[in-house]
């Protein structure tokens, strides 16, 4: 018997045409659920990969950037960040005006042809348009910030770190002397070895120094304008600007956080299927574990501070930076 049209009896409709069953149709559901689910994982390795991929041809830029920044200063490299002197300075003109305290990657801007903030500031004490400190301002192209870990835009806790120590620490060793670098300026030409150095790459800041189960989550500078910084060592990101090598002398070298305490070192970042993103010298880029970066373990987990640093040194030589470390051929 039927109750109106098309509803169906036994199976069969009006016109003597087999209609699906409720049965069929649960097992037409449950195969288009189990593609799902099998097509899903490889949707997420997808975009994975072409975040990875975005993330390399954005280091590559940076490449560029670096290769005329060097042109254009006499073959001097970029310095990982201009020290801190006093509330106005140091400061530097990027593409996009007068900046206090730059990064290396804002400080190549006028090279990269990107201006890294919208409204940047020349002063700690000058807040800009989005109420950002003038030393915690947030990058405002995506140049400069990994996809992978697109909310990391803080310029102090930044998605891409700088082989500072080995090739422009222009921290001071006296506080009086403000031309005291501590490893800059350096010329390329000190560099045996460009297309086996580390330039730049992935840095999980200081994060690297905790077992992974204590690291936290990444913090970007919410904060009251002028207010000192919270640094919070565990957290991902924190210092990400510095890319400490492998092996490192927290003693008599040098060190991301170096004021805390006790100091607490940062390492690539292996964010892009356990490997990380890596500029060179030379300019190209490339993916590594961070094993094959020369970084080792403690038990625990943390990045340990007797890795390999023939990667990083410029000369091939396995040696931490410290103030008696001579670029040679």
């Amino acid at each position: 018997m039927a109750f109106g049209s098309g509803i169906t009896v036994g199976g069969r409709n009006r016109g003597g045409h087999r209609a699906f069953t409720l049965i069929e149709l649960l097992v037409v559901v449950a195969i288009i659920s189990l593609l799902i689910s099998i097509l899903l994982p490889s949707l997420s390795n997808a975009r994975q990969q072409a975040r990875a991929t975005k993330c390399l041809s954005n280091l590559r830029v940076l490449g560029q950037g670096l290769t005329m920044y060097v042109t254009d200063y006499r073959d001097v490299l970029v310095p990982g960040r201009l020290p801190k002197i006093d509330d106005c300075n140091a400061y530097a003109d990027i593409l996009g005006g007068r900046k206090y305290r730059p990064t290396f990657v804002a400080m190549m801007s006028r090279a990269v042809g990107a201006p890294p903030f919208e409204d940047p500031k020349a002063c700690k004490t000058e807040t800009d348009k989005f109420g950002e400190a003038g030393d915690r301002q947030n990058y405002s192209y995506e140049v400069y910030v990994c996809p992978s870990v697109s909310e990391w835009t803080d310029e102090r806790n930044g998605s891409y770190g700088y082989n500072y120590q080995f090739l422009g620490n222009s921290r001071l060793f006296d506080d009086e002397d403000i031309h005291s670098y501590k490893n800059w300026p350096l010329q390329i030409t000190r560099i045996r070895y460009p297309a086996r150095t580390v330039a730049a790459g992935d840095c999980m800041g200081t994060a690297a120094a905790y077992p992974p189960a204590e690291r936290q989550p990444y913090e970007i500078s919410e904060r009251p304008p002028f207010e000192e910084d919270l640094k919070v060592a565990e957290c991902y990101g924190n210092e990400g600007f510095n890319l400490d090598p492998p092996r490192v002398d927290p003693v008599n070298g040098e060190i991301a956080g170096y004021k805390h305490s006790p100091p607490v070192r940062s390492a690539a970042d292996p964010r892009h299927r356990d490997a990380a993103n890596i500029l060179w010298v030379d300019s190209h880029a490339g993916a590594l574990t961070l094993r094959e970066l020369g970084y080792q373990f403690e038990q625990n987990g943390s990045v340990g501070l007797d890795g390999d640093n023939t990667l990083w040194s410029g000369n091939g030589l396995d040696v931490p930076w410290t103030p008696e470390f001579t670029p040679s051929w």
